[in-house]
């Protein structure tokens, strides 16, 4: 019998202990999301522990302990204890980080440890950039600046050549130069990158500007193009930013810690092959808001940076790796993957970040529905709603309007229908007017001028719900929601307005609901006719006519008296909507509050409306408040340390003192001990001597008492006899 080949085992699983600073901030949320593995490994989980800072942010789930800083020596053993110790530079205390990259500088420990820190590029803000030397080739081309150098003519040949500039690799580190607001970050990684113990690895992840999950650095831009304002854009917009998105930054981390790579300054940036500022806020106004975008002299300092970067190959190495075989020993290591989250950065993937944004802040859009017969009063409660909740009331005319001020093909095919549209009006109006004009000219009759400037092309039925399902679709119906004010009116409008066919085929056709654009919120008004003529004559409208207005609610009471075909509410009964039915009559105060109460049934709506200005100003406030409070507690906890720090040297310069005189009086001792012979030789042949010329000296004054202690020594060797 052969015998059996033995499986091969998969690498032994070892949790690991973490120090993580900042737990509770935009990071720190999702470090500790990437870094737990608590329902992997549900007896033998990684332990995560750390500080916190003040933020409005909790501390995450899955944190083990929250450790008090300003218990120095327990904070300095529990770094001690940890396998992986993760600084956040940017949002800690760095007075800490320093004392951990000290403790592991000074301490004792046997086994292996690491410790990441998190920085940023602004660290590089003030360095100039890198020029290409002769002969030097990126590996990967530049791309143009823009559009405008694309098309710039050849420069002269007398013309001085013009400076090439090449991005900067990791390598370049020791060349970053920082603005002096960020001179402190840069302290920190030398201090770190100066640290060297066989036992201790160490990594700088210096990471680009942070965007996703709600935002932070681009949060009034998200915001802003939410709400469907124009975003700002700083300078000329043409230099580059390096960003990353919060998720592969907390992934870089958790990569290092699987596998550490042979170097310690690492780029955490994203691949965006053109980061320039102005395109990436372009691509938020167009993929969040309504595209349009401003000048702004003055910005925050991460809008201004200017920096060429290729992004890291620090993890290629193991990627190339094949690791799907076990090894000699049988053991199977896993496949090292890097499964990037935003690659490509922001003007790629600005669909999923909209999507984060929106999720993150509960941003729900308000779809209302308000049907009625005509003059109910559906429009001036569509204007109360719109005003109150901030949303976009459709009307028909506006709407049309809209959609043909664009330059689409789309647009311009539809233009050129109704101008033909529009010319076969005029002109079978103007041969019917031939006709009347001659009859009323043979009977000598008078005739007016004719007019063509009041004839307007229709949109047939297919064209508006073009335009409908074109406005519902865009950006600033898909946030905020929107108000469909009487349309649509029948039943198979509904149905061709909401409803997603495919294929063509009766066995394939699919039929599914457009949930994108699909009303939550159904709000039928009812009146008798009667009520709203007369209701009519007292308001004296312009709108309707007495005639009109008969003829339209008897056109609306025929499409929605039930004869046997479904009715347009019958549409959205079955797809289970509530409905509210309500007197058209009612008081205008309780018309909206009934409205209201109907459309927060499920809860109220997070929709930056404008009566939240005073909501959102003690939001400032607060943030404000925190920030001085934060402020407060550190330059506390600065003397804190500052007093420690005083009482340790006070205690180790008594020690040296105590040290010092003890070798001094040592020293004075031995030289004691060893002068003996020659002191009590100078005390009996020159003290003696060297006394009585003092005494004559001080007896006589002489003009030059050196000279005469001179002679008086000469003559008293002579008298005596040694």
């Amino acid at each position: 019998m052969d015998d059996e080949v033995p499986k091969p085992k998969k690498i032994e699983y070892k949790s690991k202990r973490f120090f993580l600073s900042s737990l509770n901030t935009y990071l720190g949320h999702q470090l500790v999301q990437i870094l737990r593995n608590d329902k992997d490994h549900p007896h033998d989980p990684n332990i995560i522990v750390g500080s916190i800072v003040e933020s409005a942010l909790p501390v995450p789930k899955g944190v083990r302990k929250v450790v008090d800083t300003f218990k120095m020596g327990f904070l300095q053993q529990v770094i001690l204890d940890s396998d992986v110790i993760v600084y956040d530079i940017n949002t800690c205390d760095l007075a800490e980080a320093e004392y951990a990259i000290k403790t592991l500088k000074m301490g004792q420990y046997e086994q292996e440890k690491i410790i990441i820190i998190v920085s940023s590029v602004m660290v590089w803000s003030d360095t100039e950039p890198k020029e290409k030397k002769a002969g030097e080739d990126e590996d990967e081309p530049l791309p143009a600046d823009s559009e405008e150098e694309l098309q710039q003519p050849p420069a002269d040949d007398d013309a001085p050549a013009k400076k090439e500039y090449v991005r900067f690799s990791e390598q370049d580190y020791p060349k970053r130069r920082s603005l002096p607001q960020y001179e402190a970050l840069r302290s920190v990684e030398s201090l770190c990158l100066a640290l060297n113990k066989p036992n201790l690895k160490t990594f700088i992840l210096c990471s680009g500007i942070l965007y996703g999950m709600g935002e932070q650095t681009f949060y009034e831009h998200f915001k802003q193009a939410w709400l469907q304002q124009s975003i700002p854009f700083y300078g000329t917009g043409k230099n580059r930013v390096p960003c990353i998105h919060v998720k592969d930054l907390a992934l870089f981390v958790s990569k290092i810690v699987e596998k550490q790579p042979n170097q310690k300054y690492i780029f955490a940036i994203d691949h965006n092959p053109n980061p320039q500022q102005k395109k990436i806020i372009q691509e938020i106004s167009k993929g969040v808001g309504n595209g349009k975008i401003e000048k702004r002299d003055e910005g925050v300092d991460q809008f201004l940076i200017d920096l060429r970067m290729k992004p890291t190959k620090a993890f290629d190495a193991f990627l190339e790796e094949a690791q799907d075989d076990p090894g000699e020993d049988g053991v199977v290591i896993e496949k090292f993957t890097f499964n990037w989250w935003c690659k490509e950065g922001i003007r790629a993937n600005i669909a999923k970040i909209r999507q984060e944004f929106i999720d993150y802040h509960q941003l729900k859009p308000i779809k209302i529905f308000i049907t009625g017969p005509p003059a109910i009063g559906k429009s001036q409660l569509a204007q109360q709603l719109s005003e109150h909740y901030n949303i976009p009331k459709i009307s028909i005319k506006q709407l049309i309007q809209e959609y043909l001020s664009q330059t689409t093909e789309e647009v311009e095919t539809l233009k050129s229908s109704l101008e033909d549209t529009k010319r076969t009006l005029i002109e079978e109006a103007q041969a019917a007017y031939d006709i009347e004009k001659k009859k009323r000219k043979a009977l000598g009759l008078p005739f007016i001028k004719f007019d063509d400037s009041k004839f307007e092309a229709k949109l047939t039925d297919e064209q508006l719900l073009i335009v409908y399902k074109w406005k519902l679709m865009q950006n600033e119906s898909q946030n905020r929601g929107f108000i469909l004010d009487a349309f649509p009116k029948t039943y198979e409008f509904a149905k061709q307005l909401f409803l997603i066919v495919e294929g063509e085929d009766t066995e394939e056709k699919k039929i599914s609901i457009n949930k994108l654009i699909l009303p939550d919120h159904i709000i039928s008004l009812k009146g008798d006719d009667d009520k709203i003529v007369e209701r009519l004559k007292k308001q004296s409208s312009d709108i309707y006519d007495e005639e009109i207005l008969i003829k339209r609610l008897k056109a609306y009471r025929q499409k929605n008296l039930n004869k046997g075909f479904p009715l347009l509410l019958d549409f959205f009964k079955e797809q289970k909507i509530d409905l509210l039915d309500i007197d058209g009559f009612s008081n205008n105060v309780y018309l909206l509050n009934q409205a209201r109460s109907y459309v927060e049934r499920n809860g109220k709506y997070n929709n930056y409306r404008h009566l939240d200005d005073e909501a959102e100003q003690f939001r400032l406030l607060q943030k404000k408040q925190e920030l001085a409070a934060k402020q407060k507690q550190e330059i506390e906890a600065r003397k804190l340390r500052d007093q420690k720090e005083l009482e340790l040297l006070k205690l180790q310069e008594e020690e040296y003192k105590i040290k010092q005189n003890y070798a001094g009086n040592y020293e004075k001792e031995l030289l004691d001990t060893k002068s003996l012979p020659l002191r009590q030789y100078l005390n009996d042949n020159v003290v003696p001597f060297l006394t009585e010329g003092i005494v004559e000296i001080v007896n006589q004054n002489p003009t030059d008492p050196i000279d005469f202690l001179a002679q008086f020594l000469f003559r008293r060797s002579l008298q005596k006899i040694f």
